[in-house]
């Protein structure tokens, strides 16, 4: 807690710092937009938000779930959408468009822009600690959830917690991310997780569907039936772009996910055998 309050006043007053020096450009090219990328930004940007749902993989550890969970999801939402926005603006404006393009180190790159290179180290070490943050809370987050999958029967039961922290699955968590980071460069790491997040949201939504459909009134939904709907369609949409653009990327998606349903179809049938009346 008290990190992510330090970032995101750092990261507020960086934006106060730096929107007094920006310059709006005096013309905006066009002629190179191109729909097929800007539909594959889509997905990175989506990533950017992805983490605001991991207050539900501790919600049994929440009080008052019922009321402070929905309010971490909107303010989460909220929060990070606000920040996003401010930096992007920032970014976007401190330094001609071509200096930015393929850099990895913008935030960096708009720093040095804005206020020099003693500027451009601190913002190097506020993307760190935002990185380490995140990091922190996703070790503290996943490996709970493949914990709670063990202890229902879905994976392998060396994945349990058991007293204590989820060692085993923090390792287990640990040993992919390693091998995903010396295994793919950061674009094409960047959009194979969020392909599959994109998908494993979208399979989220449509169980929500298949509830509310079954469910009525019963189970209230905000927005229905539109903002479901919009969802679905604008994942469809980047999962098109992600096809065309990045096929490679996109296939090993949806492999993952296969490989993901086939594991799952396969505990079923062994739980289904293994309680047969014949055994």
């Amino acid at each position: 807690n008290v990190a992510v309050a330090l970032k995101v006043v750092l990261i507020m007053i960086f934006v106060g710092f730096a929107f007094p020096r920006l310059t709006l450009p005096v013309e905006m090219a066009h002629d190179s937009f191109r729909l097929s990328a800007f539909g594959l930004s889509l997905v990175w940007i989506a990533f950017s938000y992805s983490g605001w749902n991991a207050a539900v993989y501790i919600g049994g550890e929440v009080r008052c779930p019922e009321r402070n969970l929905p309010r971490a999801l909107l303010l989460g939402t909220a929060l990070v959408t606000l920040i996003y926005l401010l930096l992007t603006a920032v970014f976007v404006l401190a330094a001609p468009a071509e200096q930015l393009a393929g850099r990895l180190e913008i935030g960096r790159v708009a720093a040095e822009r804005i206020g020099g290179p003693g500027l451009a180290t601190a913002v190097g070490a506020l993307v760190a600690l935002t990185l380490i943050s995140s990091a922190s809370s996703l070790v503290m987050a996943g490996p709970r959830v493949y914990a709670r999958m063990a202890a229902d029967g879905y994976l392998p039961r060396w994945l349990q917690s058991g007293q204590g922290p989820p060692r085993a699955a923090i390792f287990f968590q640990s040993g992919i991310a390693l091998l995903l980071l010396w295994t793919a460069t950061y674009e094409s790491l960047l959009t194979y997780i969020g392909f599959t997040l994109g998908l494993s949201t979208a399979a989220t939504v449509l169980g929500l569907v298949r509830l509310r459909r079954r469910e009525g009134v019963n189970l209230p939904v905000p927005g229905w039936p539109w903002v479901p709907a919009l969802f679905l369609l604008s994942v469809l949409g980047m999962t098109i772009f992600s096809v065309v653009s990045r096929p490679v990327e996109s296939l090993l998606g949806v492999v993952t996910i296969g490989i993901g349903l086939l594991a799952w179809r396969y505990n079923v049938m062994r739980k289904s055998f293994s309680s047969s009346p014949l055994q």
